[in-house]
């Protein structure tokens, strides 16, 4: 690209998105929409190519673009399963080859935590048809600790007592996802809702704990809000979290950073 400094408008840019935790593609688009005459969509594609080959901005996937700058301090959420929630997945795999279904574990929110829990709760969410038949297949193999979409006075006398039970719960539809070594995984935007809402599987993060998981994962990982509030809405619950979020956490939304400018 010609004259990419000038082209590129990057004072402006810098100076309309400094606020912005994450930048939408949709945003930038409209941005050089405005200032560049014959706008056309190859000309906005060999923008974000120089953006990114001057490293100006880095992608975070899902149309979400950063400043350099600010990606120095956060990084992409990853995880590294347990050799026991690898090896649940490899048996529902085996035995479901064509099911849609997610697993994770509540150990990875421990470094988010201020108090350690000293349990690990497995969550596998499957189709609502096939739950029952994905909990008899793991209780074969984990007899007494597999539970099946729990009320909270189980959770409270059975599972809780437990350092490592499995719980199988229906998969919400259009969740959003990611894979660890092979295994298919909730993003963080997704869990983060989950231990907001679903309060008689995670009673236990609730109260301060929630407010520091939620700070926490928010100043270390990128997080696409989009992302976040869309499936918080699929949930009923978009107003539930903006509300927790701007009462009990510190953290800016973007909704809020627009509001101001």
């Amino acid at each position: 690209m010609k004259n990419t400094y000038t082209q590129l408008h990057l004072p402006e840019l810098k100076s309309t998105f400094s606020e912005h935790v994450s930048i939408a593609k949709n945003d930038l688009r409209s941005f050089y929409r405005m200032r560049t005459n014959d706008f056309n969509e190859q000309f906005f594609r060999r923008a974000l190519y120089a953006l990114e080959k001057e490293q100006i901005l880095v992608p975070l996937g899902s149309g979400m673009y950063a400043f350099r700058e600010q990606e120095v301090n956060k990084r992409k959420f990853l995880y590294s399963p347990s050799k026991e929630l690898s090896s649940i997945h490899q048996t529902i795999q085996k035995t479901f080859p064509y099911l849609d279904y997610l697993c994770w574990e509540t150990m990875i929110l421990h470094e988010f935590m201020t108090h350690q829990p000293g349990q690990n709760l497995i969550l596998v969410e499957a189709e609502k048809d096939v739950c029952e038949s994905v909990f008899n297949r793991l209780m074969g193999k984990h007899t007494g600790r597999v539970f099946l979409d729990p009320s909270r006075s189980l959770m409270e006398n059975y599972i809780l007592p437990q350092a490592n039970p499995i719980i199988v719960l229906p998969l919400i539809s259009e969740a959003p996802r990611t894979t660890h070594n092979n295994i298919p995984f909730p993003k963080l935007e997704k869990i983060l809702v989950d231990i907001l809402v679903d309060k008689n599987i995670f009673f236990a993060f609730q109260g301060a704990e929630l407010s520091n998981i939620y700070e926490n994962a928010f100043n270390t990982y990128w997080l696409n809000q989009r992302t976040m509030f869309r499936y918080a809405r699929r949930r009923k619950a978009g107003k539930t979290l903006q509300e927790f979020i701007q009462t009990k956490t510190g953290i800016q939304l973007e909704m809020q950073r627009k509001s101001k400018q």
